[in-house]
């Protein structure tokens, strides 16, 4: 049993296997007996192939090394078979009776020695805050003991993960949840794994997710078949904890970065106009359910155009990521700036009445025009710039729309640009 899952978990792990391989035995061996009274019965070895298939990739994990290493081998003596490799269908009928005569001392010598269950462990509850932080890992195979691993695994590891048994079910949770990765067995009744990732590639919201293909240990054909299918990576069977562990963490590192660079303006790392106009639709309607403040910033560089002019353009870069480095400092840690667009800011304050936004956008304003920004030229000379902002105000009121929303802002930010510039002008207030 791989090491790291807690002993009630191996415990159960163990039964899971013992059940189905007691219930597959049953039907491998009347699928031997159809095969012998009809040498030529494709169907009857696929199924036995099916059995061999799942003896190979878990039998390692419940201590019966051996009877993995005979199901490797009689798996590839029915490729070879169905192939057209293999012509001698006694021999091959001979092979698989041998194995399933190891497979039922296996299971007669395993049922006395089953460990007692432990006593149950107090588990920690986690909070709400630490559940919603966790990314979410869906296993799918056929095989209950197969997944009930990799979901113990992972589980054991800190991830949240889950389990599903039937590829079509899985489809419909994938849909409807949206994990941010995937784990699933290449060979499975009725919709295999590649048919499976085509159609959740066909998903625009699973696009980035991360998509790790259960493969048997050295079939390269599977390994390509899978990559081309849209899956990112592999893991063999039978698997080493800590190799699936650190991918699955290699993943779900990678797609953070990801998410974080499609929500992010690539100069000043505040949020894209995309995310804000995205997440303002979000915050007005928790806003009207719980009758909360709302309140939206419109901050524009006043004479933007004259320091591109006489500094040049890279130190209009550096007066951006300054000025948006200094908004995300002077705002709390749940508003909301981003790069509207070129020179301009928005700024989506949360539970902020009018009079509390135009305090928090006032003090912005005083420390950007009270701190000038470094810039060294191509000579290595430093130069002071001098900035200000000119920032309108809106809160949100009834009947209004995203959009009537941020016209507000913006009339009040071109009412502080006539009244002088670096000015806080609020909606509706003169």
């Amino acid at each position: 049993m791989p090491s790291g899952i807690a002993a009630d978990a191996a415990f159960e792990l163990k039964l899971i296997f013992l059940r189905e391989l007691d219930a597959g035995y049953r039907e491998a061996r009347q699928k031997l007996v159809d095969f012998e009274r009809a040498p030529v019965d494709r169907e009857a070895v696929v199924e036995l192939r099916g059995f061999f298939h799942k003896l190979a990739g878990t039998a390692y994990a419940a201590d019966l090394t051996i009877l993995g290493q005979l199901g490797a081998v009689c798996e590839r003596a029915a490729d070879l078979w169905l192939d057209g490799k293999l012509p001698d269908s006694s021999a091959l009928a001979a092979m698989f009776s041998e194995a399933l005569v190891g497979v039922a001392t296996a299971l007669e010598s395993a049922e006395p020695a089953l460990p007692q269950p432990p006593a149950p462990a107090e588990l920690p509850v986690a909070t709400g805050a630490e559940e919603r932080g966790l990314s979410k890992i869906l296993v799918i195979d056929d095989d209950p003991f197969s997944a009930k691993l990799i979901d113990s695994t992972l589980r054991a590891a800190g991830f949240s993960s889950s389990y599903c048994c039937d590829p079509r079910q899985a489809l419909a949770v994938i849909g409807s949840e949206l994990p941010d990765l995937l784990i699933m067995d290449v060979v499975m009744p009725g919709l295999d794994g590649f048919d499976l990732c085509r159609s959740v590639r066909a998903n625009p919201a699973m696009q980035l997710t991360p998509l790790i293909f259960v493969t048997r240990r050295g079939d390269v054909e599977q390994r390509v078949a899978g990559l081309e299918a849209g899956g990112n990576d592999y893991i063999a069977k039978p698997f080493e904890p800590q190799e699936l562990v650190a991918r699955v963490r290699s993943h779900l590192q990678r797609l953070a970065v990801l998410r974080d660079m499609a929500i992010r303006d690539g100069l000043t790392r505040c949020y894209n106009h995309r995310y804000f106009k995205s997440r303002l639709e979000q915050e007005m309607a928790r806003a009207r359910r719980y009758r909360s403040n709302l309140a939206v910033a419109m901050l524009d560089v006043d004479f933007f155009k004259r320091v591109n002019d006489t500094y040049g353009h890279a130190a209009g870069d550096v007066v951006l990521a300054n000025l948006a480095g200094l908004s995300m400092a002077s705002v709390r840690t749940t508003d909301v700036v981003a790069r509207y667009g070129g020179e301009e800011f928005a700024l989506l304050l949360i539970e902020a009445s009018a009079k509390e936004a135009a305090v928090i956008s006032n003090r912005l304003r005083e420390r950007i025009a009270g701190r000038a920004v470094g810039y060294s030229d191509a000579a290595g000379v430093t130069i002071e710039i001098p900035v200000t902002v000119s920032i309108g105000v809106a809160d949100l009121r009834e009947g209004d729309s995203a959009q009537s929303l941020l016209e507000r802002a913006d009339s009040a930010l071109y009412a502080a640009k006539a009244g002088g510039r670096n000015l806080v002008k609020v909606a509706g207030n003169g």
